[in-house]
């Protein structure tokens, strides 16, 4: 019973934070899931913030694309279950396919009329020198980006 009340708040975060718009069984599974992991480990709390679930379209057909940000969970018993020194998990639901990256901070930037996913990742991902490093997605049947 707990888990169904549980459950029914998540949704009515995502309904207020995404508006009309309704969560895809996709996004509730990776909730789901979030929370059966956060519970079990030592019977841990989940939560999440209002911003966990936001709309955005990549593919520019005017309807946008769910994006679940795993840095908006929390687990009372664990710190870095969707995270860690790499990044954070981040989900976006395209076309009923569930793409996931690791950031450690992400922002979604207009140019000329095109949405691009800009990632915050570990330096690792730039080579072998330590310091800042950012990958850029756009979308064209799939996210692409330079090879590093």
């Amino acid at each position: 019973m707990k888990s169904i009340l549980h459950i029914s708040l998540i949704l009515f975060i995502f309904s207020t934070s995404i508006a009309s718009q309704e969560i895809s069984s996709f996004s509730s599974k990776i909730i789901h899931k979030a929370e059966q992991d956060c519970s079990a480990f030592n019977s841990g709390e989940f939560s999440l913030t209002g911003g966990a679930v936001t709309l955005h379209d990549f593919t520019g057909d005017g309807k946008p694309e769910e994006v679940i940000d795993g840095s908006q969970f929390a687990c009372s018993t664990a710190l870095t279950l969707w995270g860690g020194t790499g990044g954070t998990l981040l989900w976006i639901i395209v076309e009923n396919e569930i793409h996931e990256f690791l950031a450690h901070k992400w922002r979604v930037i207009d140019v000329d009329g095109q949405n691009v996913l800009l990632l915050a990742v570990h330096s690792s991902q730039c080579g072998d020198k330590i310091g800042p490093c950012y990958r850029a997605f756009v979308w064209d049947d799939g996210f692409r980006t330079t090879d590093s």
